[in-house]
Formats: C-alpha cells, sequence, structure tokens
C-alpha cells in the first residue's frame, strides 16, 4: 500500500479483489463468516471490468496504477502484480517523450477536471501488432475529489483501415473522373470548336445543316457529360459555390438565349416575368445558377408539347444588405402524379421508365438541380398534375451590392447573344497540342486579337521575360494550359507572376474539376476556360478583359475562309508533324524517355481524332494506355500495329489534300503555256512561294505549273532538275525542305 497516498485507499480496497482480513496486531487470519460488502463489490466491479472488451485502467493522483482489466493484461502479456503500484515507464517501456505526453495529458485530466478524447498509437501488442485506439482519460471522482484518472482505450484499427481504404477509393475516382474529363473534353474541344469556325464561313445550306446537327449533337454529349461529373462531385462533397457579384437580368437573358430555340422549334411560347432590381447586384454562384434554370427550363420545354413555359422571378423581401427572391418555372406539359414526383430526384432515375425511351436524357439534371439549391441554402418544390402540368419553385436568399445604372447597361451590352464582338490586343497561347493551338487562334483571330503560341510553358514564360527586359509592349492576356512538357501551366504561371508584369492568366484546360479549379486560383490564374468551348464562352472571357472596339452582326459575321481551308491547314500540319512518329516512340522507349513516349502518343490519339482517323486513334490510344504511369508495357506488335495504322492513314490524308487542292483551284490567268517567264516574274514568283512555304501554306500547290516555266536559261545549272526536286517536294507536302531547295534555286539564278 506504499503506493497510494490516503486519499485512495478506500478506492483501492474496492478494486483489490482480496479473500481475508486482519485482526488488531495487523496479522491476516482466516475467517469463516461469508463474503464481506467490500468484497462483493470489489469482485462486481472486477468481473465488470473484465467482460469488457476495451482496454480499461485507473490511475492514482500520482499516475500509478490502481486497476487494470483482463483485455490491458492480455493486450500487454502481463499480469496483475506486475502492473499494480507501478508508472507507465516502469511496466511498459515507454520512450521518455512519449511518457511524457501521457503524463501532461492525464495530469491535465485530474487537475483541471477534463475529459480528453484522442485518437492514438498505444504501445504495441504482445504479438507485435500495433493498434489504433480512441482513447478517453477522464476523471476519477470521490466525494467530488479527483482522486485518479480512469482510461478506457477503444480498438478502432479496423475502422481506420477501412477508412483510409474508403479515402483512397475516393481519390481513385477523383482521379479518374478527372482523366476522364480531360480525355473526353480535348477532342469535344476542336469538335465544337471546328463546327462553330466553319458556320462562319460561306458554305452551301446542306453543308451547313450537317454542321448545325454535328455542333448540336456535340453540345448535347458534352452537357450529358458535364451531368455525370457534378452528380460524382455532388456524391463526394466536392462540389463549391462562388461568390461574386452578378447581374440577374443578364443572367435570365443568357438563359433565354440557350433555351429558346429549343422552344421555337416545337412551336412553345417562353416567357419571362423577372421582378427588376434596380441598382443592385446579387452576389452569389451565377454560373450554378444559371445552371439550374437552364435545366428546370431544359426539362420543361422537354415535357411540353403545346403551350407555354413561363419564369416568374418576384422579390419577397429587402433591406440594405440582403434580398430574397421567390423563382418559379413553370409549364403546361404532360405532369406527373404523386409516385412520379418522388422518383424525379433520384440519379439516373425518371418519372417512369418509357420516359428515357420517348424524351431521352440522362435523369441527372433534376437530382443536379436540387443539390445546388439545397447547397444554396433552400429546397426545391414540385406541384404536378398529370396531363396538366409542372410548376417548381424555390426561394433563394442574397447578398446586394451597389452598382451604378450604367454599369448595368454596360455590363448587359456586353453579353449580346446574337453579336460577335471586335477586339484589339494580343494574346499569349501557351498550348502544345498543335490542333489546339488553330482551334484557339482562329477564334481569337475572328474577334480581331493577335496570338503569339508557346509551345510549352517554360518559352511562354521567357517570352513574358523578354520583353520585360528589352522594354516592349506586354501581352495583354495569357490563355495557359495545365499539361505540358518541359515547364506545366501552374509552374509557368507561378514563374510570371513573379514578374509583377500584371498580365492577367486564364487557365484553358479539359480539366474543369472543382479541386482543380481552385488549384488554378491558388496558383494565381484568374480564371478557367474549359476545353471545349463555345465562341459566346470565350467571348465572355475575353469581355473581362478588353473593350470591344465594336459589334459585328449575324450577317456581317462571316468570312470568306472555307471549311477545307481549314481541314486542309490542320490534315497539313498532321502530315508534317506525325511522318516519322511511329519510329519517334519507340526510340524514347529505348532511351528510357517513357514521359516523351507517352505524350507523343497521346499527341497522335488526340490528332488523329481531330481528323476522323479513328483506327490510329484506336491503337495510338493503346499505346498510350500501355505507358501510362511511367511504365513500359508495350509490345511489338502493338507497335508495328500502330506503324502500319500511321502510314494508311498518311495516304489516305495526302490523297484528300491533292483531291482538296485540285477542287478548290481557282482559275489563273498565267502566260500562255509554254510561254517562258523573265527575271523580275521568276524572281517575284520564288519569293511568293517563299512565303507559302514558311507558313506551310497548301496553296503552293497551284504554283507548280508556274515553277516549270523558269527558263533554262535563268539557271546556272542549264536542266530543270533543281525544278523538279522543288515540285516532287511540294507534292510530298514536304514544306521545310521544300523551302530549303527553293532559296538553293534563287540563289542559282543568273
Amino acid at each position: 500500500m506504499r503506493y497510494f497516498d490516503t486519499n485512495t485507499r478506500v478506492m483501492v480496497q474496492l478494486l483489490m479483489n482480496s479473500g481475508a482480513e486482519k485482526d488488531t496486531s495487523g496479522m491476516s487470519v482466516p475467517v469463516r463468516k461469508g463474503p464481506s460488502e467490500l468484497e462483493i463489490q470489489a469482485a462486481m466491479l472486477t468481473a465488470l471490468f473484465d467482460s469488457i472488451p476495451d482496454i480499461v485502467f485507473t490511475k492514482d493522483s500520482s499516475l500509478r496504477f490502481i486497476h487494470c482489466n483482463k483485455s490491458f493484461l492480455e493486450h500487454f502479456g502481463l499480469c496483475r502484480e506486475d502492473v499494480i503500484g507501478k508508472r507507465d515507464k516502469d511496466i511498459l517501456g515507454l520512450p521518455a517523450k512519449k511518457a511524457d505526453i501521457y503524463k501532461k495529458w492525464e495530469l491535465k485530466v485530474i487537475t483541471q477536471g477534463q475529459t480528453i478524447i484522442r485518437e492514438e498509437y498505444i504501445p504495441p501488442r504482445a504479438d507485435g501488432a500495433t493498434l489504433v485506439v480512441e482513447m478517453i482519460r477522464t476523471p476519477l471522482m470521490l466525494n467530488g475529489i479527483a482522486i485518479g484518472v480512469l482510461c478506457i482505450g477503444r480498438d478502432i484499427t479496423k475502422f481506420k483501415t477501412m477508412e483510409e481504404t474508403v479515402l483512397a477509393a475516393s481519390r481513385a475516382k477523383s482521379v479518374f473522373l478527372a482523366n476522364m474529363s480531360h480525355e473526353i473534353r480535348t477532342p469535344m474541344n476542336s469538335i465544337i470548336g471546328f463546327s462553330e469556325l466553319a458556320l462562319d464561313c460561306k458554305i452551301s445550306a446542306d453543308v451547313k445543316n450537317y454542321l448545325v446537327n454535328i455542333l448540336k449533337n456535340s453540345e448535347w454529349l458534352l452537357h450529358t457529360i458535364n451531368d455525370i461529373l457534378d452528380i460524382s462531385k455532388i456524391e463526394s462533397d466536392k462540389m463549391e459555390l462562388e461568390n461574386v457579384s452578378f447581374d440577374l437580368h443578364e443572367l435570365f437573358a443568357t438563359c433565354r438565349t440557350i433555351t429558346m430555340h429549343k422552344a421555337i422549334e416545337k412551336g412553345l411560347q417562353l416567357h419571362f416575368y423577372v421582378e427588376p432590381s434596380i441598382g443592385k447586384r446579387l452576389v452569389g454562384d451565377p454560373t450554378r445558377l444559371r445552371q439550374v434554370f437552364v435545366n428546370l427550363l431544359s426539362n420543361a420545354i422537354k415535357f411540353t408539347d403545346t403551350g407555354t413555359v413561363k419564369v416568374l422571378s418576384s422579390v419577397k423581401k429587402e433591406n440594405e444588405k440582403t434580398i430574397t427572391i421567390y423563382f418559379e418555372v413553370s409549364d403546361t406539359g404532360i405532369g406527373m402524379t404523386e409516385e412520379q414526383v418522388k422518383r424525379i430526384f433520384i440519379p439516373f432515375m425518371q418519372a417512369q421508365s418509357s420516359t428515357t425511351r420517348k424524351y431521352g436524357g440522362t435523369g441527372l439534371g433534376l437530382p443536379i438541380t436540387k443539390n445546388i439549391i439545397e447547397l444554396m441554402g433552400s429546397s426545391l418544390s414540385v406541384k404536378s398534375i398529370a396531363g396538366v402540368g409542372s410548376t417548381f419553385s424555390f426561394e433563394l436568399a442574397f447578398d446586394t451590392v451597389e452598382t451604378s445604372g450604367e454599369e448595368i447597361l454596360k455590363r448587359s451590352d456586353a453579353f449580346k447573344d446574337f453579336e460577335k464582338p471586335l477586339f484589339e490586343g494580343e494574346i499569349l497561347v501557351c498550348e502544345d497540342n498543335a490542333m489546339n493551338q488553330q482551334v484557339i487562334c482562329e477564334h481569337l483571330a475572328r474577334v480581331g486579337l493577335k496570338t503569339v503560341v508557346a509551345e510549352n510553358g517554360r518559352i511562354g514564360v521567357q517570352m513574358v521575360q523578354g520583353r520585360m527586359e528589352n522594354g516592349e509592349k506586354q501581352f495583354d492576356l495569357i490563355f495557359m494550359d495545365i499539361h505540358m512538357p518541359e515547364m506545366d501551366g501552374l509552374d509557368a504561371a507561378a514563374k510570371i507572376l513573379e514578374f509583377n508584369s500584371g498580365i492577367p492568366i486564364v487557365a484553358m484546360t479539359a480539366n474543369i474539376m472543382s479541386d482543380d479549379v481552385k488549384i488554378y486560383k491558388r496558383s494565381g490564374m484568374n480564371e478557367c476556360v474549359g476545353k471545349p468551348f463555345t465562341s459566346q464562352e470565350l467571348w465572355r472571357c475575353l469581355l473581362k478583359y478588353f473593350t470591344p472596339l465594336s459589334w459585328q452582326t449575324a450577317k456581317e459575321n462571316r468570312t470568306t475562309q472555307t471549311e477545307n481551308e481549314l481541314r486542309q491547314k490542320l490534315m497539313i500540319d498532321f502530315v508534317k508533324d506525325n511522318r516519322t512518329i511511329s519510329t519517334e516512340i519507340p526510340a524514347a522507349i529505348s532511351a528510357g524517355n517513357i514521359i516523351l513516349a507517352h505524350r507523343l502518343a497521346h499527341n497522335l490519339k488526340s490528332n488523329a481524332g481531330h481528323l476522323g482517323k479513328n483506327l490510329l486513334r484506336e491503337d495510338a490510344a493503346s499505346v498510350e494506355h500501355n505507358l501510362k504511369g511511367g511504365k513500359n508495357l508495350v509490345t511489338p506488335k502493338q507497335m508495328q500495329t500502330l506503324k502500319t495504322e500511321l502510314a494508311a492513314a498518311l495516304s489516305q490524308i495526302e490523297e484528300e489534300i491533292q483531291a482538296n487542292a485540285a477542287l478548290h483551284q481557282e482559275p489563273s490567268q498565267p502566260a500562255p503555256q509554254g510561254e517562258p517567264l523573265d527575271e523580275n516574274s521568276a524572281l517575284e514568283l520564288i519569293i511568293i512561294l517563299g512565303s507559302m512555304l514558311e507558313m506551310g501554306n497548301p496553296e503552293c500547290l497551284k504554283l507548280v505549273d508556274d515553277l516549270r516555266r523558269i527558263p533554262a536559261g535563268l539557271l546556272k545549272r542549264q536542266d530543270h532538275a533543281i525544278i523538279e526536286e522543288l515540285i516532287q517536294r511540294i507534292e510530298d507536302f514536304d514544306f521545310e525542305q521544300a523551302h530549303v531547295t527553293l532559296v538553293e534555286l534563287k540563289t542559282g539564278l543568273v
């Protein structure tokens, strides 16, 4: 008993399982009477403690063990005699630092009367296993005084393992979704981008109809992809809301533009009744709110065959800093029964199974809408009568900010959906994919903006730094891809920000998961434009950084470039860039540069997809997959298949280039056939041809006949071998070597 202070003797007596009593001389003597009350209580307490599977022990105010249960003893492989009256360091062999931590916590429990609950690793079990326990330390009270500490440790090792497994699965899912988003959005960027560019050209009515259908179905596919990604964000609590100022009328104007054509197609009347909010802008997430209304309007139009679709917005209450608005979207459509209403908010479910067959859709729009509204602090109500129609309504509270009427007018004018803005300025495009470069630069050129292309982040940084050092005018804006060789977009943005150049940087990438966008903003990028983007999405971004010089009407919004010219350029670039790629990939693998090999295969896959060479795209995707993660699992058979398919694709593309060049060749008025060119005409021809070869312009094929009209008398070499060599290289689309030969021809003129 020398280990316990006076205050704990009673507790010790209760906890010690003793079967003897002492006489007045202090000697233990056997007794014949039944167990005492103290013995019964001690036995019950010991039996209770030992029946608990958790580790249980008590210590006195000196932090010596008073009692421990069977689980404690089994865990450490000890008996009670080894424990009672001892301290942690005496029996557990704890490191001094760990023992001090336990001491600090337990003294705090005793002196301050606090209960401390912590997850911690305790000393290994007797068999060497390490456990994670949730340890509860609480005061041991007697007559209102803390005389020690009671500790209970529950084994949560299995739960922690399960939690880590779930977290790992969640991370894997997020990575998969990010990769899927990128892989799908990259080719979608070209499909939508080139379709819009082609519609901006002079084309026949049939071709225009085809392109409109391509664009319509591409946007439908993109909408489906976005729904799948959004529901995944919601399920994993990854969806987050922005908090920026916006104009409600502007938002409704956009929603009306997006959905109006569908209503017109079905002969429906689409009405907006919006109560004005003069002089104030709302603070919230306009992108998600627009998504809510577009989803509700699209559904209303989809399920309404005749009649009207209405949007109502009215102010419920307002003060100086906040406003509460009631929103309602109603239709005169097919309506729903009570049972059907219960099903519509279940992901991938619709009101009835026949709905999907008749109307299409993923069954995700309403679940996403409901969750967005709930994230905004409200709830979505539904009233519907089968055969009569449906009404969806909700209320939202917004903070408000003051703004001038002039600013509202200016912002409203900035989003004219049926006009194209014209700007003045220069943009740096950091993008490694040649086809994406083409799409972005074409779109920017058509609104008057000059572009400079950097093929990776390092080159982009050098361009900005070079202009600063030389005192040149800086870029007005930078569009930054994220995944690039040499230096990625995040690192490049960080370097450029260090220069304090003041250039706004906008991420332009297929990776637009919420976590990705947060990373871009933390890296100093002002915002993110997703791939694929529409013309108007690009314009909305540009309007934040440029003031339009003027606007073009739909009639003026035409260019003389044909769809064929754009595709012709892409095909020329593909032939130039991919002739030797089937040998470059194995060479990179042999050199141990798996990252380069993976990037080459990735770009080949993307570029083949742009041109509709699906077999080549699939073969390249297979090679890319086997190089993912720095591993080389590519087989010789795969590389041979890729090589064969590449050769076939190149042959088809070259034939198409030649056919297009012949088809679109404009009648020229050359000198009569056989009439030789004079020296000045020959020199002029060579200068024009040189410029075209430098740009890789396939129109140079039209000058082949004129080359043959250069008389031998003008050449130092008295034959036409060099001209035939030049023509051959032009017809092989080897424009780089053709330019070298042309320089030799020029120096050979007498």
